[in-house]
């Protein structure tokens, strides 16, 4: 079956963490789609805790009384990604759900390209201790590998030569290409 909307699909091992996932997912639709910014406490009350743990805080921000994540290259600001979840992502947010055993959902349509990256999306679902293993971006369908609990590649699953991030970029005017004749049809 072919899907129609863009997607991002993860495995999970515990029906709390997806449950978790879903209901913060919907407090991030409802917001970006209905162009409403929240304060920062809002998004703090509505994270779990081992969520808000794998992120890093400014001294200047409303921090949880908890230790989180020291900064490193490659983990992520709590806030920056609200930001680009809630406001700036060129996405509409369709839905999460389960669509088997232990794996689950989370569809978006892109309207502008590029639309903001899959980082902040990959790394949200991740953060709720769920596993992402495939997305499609709009450009093409792409199995996601991590390297370590924050660094991953992605593998183009319609590329003939099985393309991976890792070994080189990808064309930025062949996906654009891409995207917008995926969205002519």
């Amino acid at each position: 079956m072919e899907k129609e909307n863009c997607y991002l699909e993860f495995e999970y091992f515990e029906d709390l963490n997806f449950e978790d996932l879903k209901f913060t997912f919907e407090k991030i639709k409802y917001s970006k789609n209905n162009s409403i910014e929240n304060n920062d406490n809002y998004w703090l009350e509505n994270f779990p805790k081992y969520s808000i743990e794998k992120f890093w805080f400014l001294d200047s921000d409303l921090k949880p009384n908890f230790k989180t994540a020291f900064k490193t290259e490659f983990n992520w600001h709590f806030y920056s990604l609200i930001e680009l979840l809630s406001i700036n992502y060129g996405i509409e947010y369709i839905d999460l759900k389960k669509v088997d055993k232990n794996k689950g959902l989370l569809e978006y349509n892109p309207y502008e390209y590029p639309y903001g990256g899959i980082d902040g999306i990959v790394m949200f679902v991740k953060s709720f201790n769920c596993i992402p293993k495939i997305i499609d971006d709009g450009t093409s369908v792409y199995e996601i590998n991590f390297e370590t609990s924050e660094v991953f590649n992605i593998t183009d699953l319609e590329d003939e030569n099985k393309q991976n991030s890792s070994v080189e970029k990808f064309n930025a005017v062949k996906l654009l290409y891409k995207f917008v004749n995926r969205f002519k049809q």
